[in-house]
């Protein structure tokens, strides 16, 4: 059974990171170039751009900012903030110029953070830089942070020029305990009889596994990370089936693929439900990673992997066995 992915529309700016434990929750929003024109005009380098050439190459007279906005991504059971800062990817910094240093210095609500630490040439370096206390509280309290650079400050006249790749904002959260995870940890396990994987992010059902059919599945570890249900925008669900007369699961972020087996298949593939939520082809974030699929019409079953190396032997040792079909879909690492 071959099934076609379905593709979707560029979508969320949003990246989560992090998981609930021990009091704490850390997330992560990174904004690159496909937040340029929808951030206060952020102008970060496009990866088919060359990054001495303007508008990304900018000066002393072309400062600019942007927000990262997280509102919707604080934790349900969220206290306070502990601890924030933003990390900014830069080129060609000349801090130790002899004829004139070039000084950005970065704002953070108006507060001044620091500047961006040389590169040493044109080469890319990433600077982090720390959120005080007096900013932190307005981020609890407006769920945003505004962040500002005065590029060459110096005003020397020699004419420093900075190109931007990325900026990420980490925050961590003090939390109850009681609220939803931002995470959850998909668990891959191995059946040698069935010749099939199983993946689950249902920690009864992985425990399940482990502890009452250790004879029949392995455990393998955690293969990548999704999201609770509505967690994160442009999120969606992963859909389940078991097939007991191929002894095997598949799985589909596709609405129509999963009606698809549900109308026409379903006295081949019993439908179990959703499973976890990630990202269709499309509206992946930044930060996210693909989950390749392959189909195999040999062992009449499927394959996933996040392995891009392992992708790629499959598809040049082993296409006699394995169809490699698509990205079924982009989770977290």
């Amino acid at each position: 059974m071959k099934r076609a992915c379905v593709l979707g529309l560029m979508g969320s700016l949003l990246l989560l990171a992090g998981a609930a434990n021990a009091g704490t929750t850390t997330i992560k929003q990174t904004l690159d170039y496909t937040a340029n024109g929808n951030y206060d005009e952020p102008w970060f380098l496009p990866p088919d751009e060359i990054a001495d050439h303007s508008p990304y190459h900018r000066g002393m007279l072309e400062d600019w900012g942007w927000t990262h906005r997280v509102r919707n991504l604080v934790p349900s059971d969220a206290l306070g903030i502990l601890s924030a800062y933003v990390t900014i990817s830069a080129w060609d910094v000349d801090a130790n110029d002899p004829d004139g240093p070039e000084i950005d210095i970065v704002y953070a609500n108006s507060v001044r953070l620091g500047t961006l630490e040389g590169t040493d040439g044109r080469e890319w370096k990433t600077t982090r830089l720390d959120l005080p206390r007096e900013v932190l509280d307005e981020l609890w309290a407006d769920g945003e942070v505004y962040i500002f650079i005065d590029i060459d400050n110096l005003w020397d006249w020699v004419g420093h020029r900075v190109t931007l790749n990325y900026a990420t904002l980490t925050v961590e959260y003090e939390v109850s305990g009681a609220g939803t995870p931002s995470r959850l940890a998909v668990h891959r396990f191995w059946a040698p009889a069935l010749s099939s994987h199983f993946y689950t992010a249902d920690e009864k059902e992985k425990e399940d596994l482990i502890n009452k059919h250790a004879k029949e599945w392995t455990y393998e570890g955690v293969a990548f990370h999704a999201l609770p249900a509505g967690f994160e925008p442009n999120s969606t669900p992963v859909y389940r089936f078991w097939s007991k007369p191929l002894n095997t699961h598949f799985y589909t972020i596709s609405q129509r693929e999963r009606d698809k087996l549900i109308d026409r298949f379903s006295y081949t593939w019993a439908y179990e439900g959703e499973v976890f939520w990630a990202f269709a082809v499309g509206k992946q974030v930044p930060g996210t990673i693909p989950v390749y699929r392959f189909w195999s019409d040999v062992l009449q079953r499927h394959f996933y992997t996040t392995d891009e190396a392992q992708k790629d032997k499959m598809i040049l040792e082993n296409s006699d066995v394995w169809t490699y079909e698509c990205i079924a879909w982009y989770a977290y690492e």
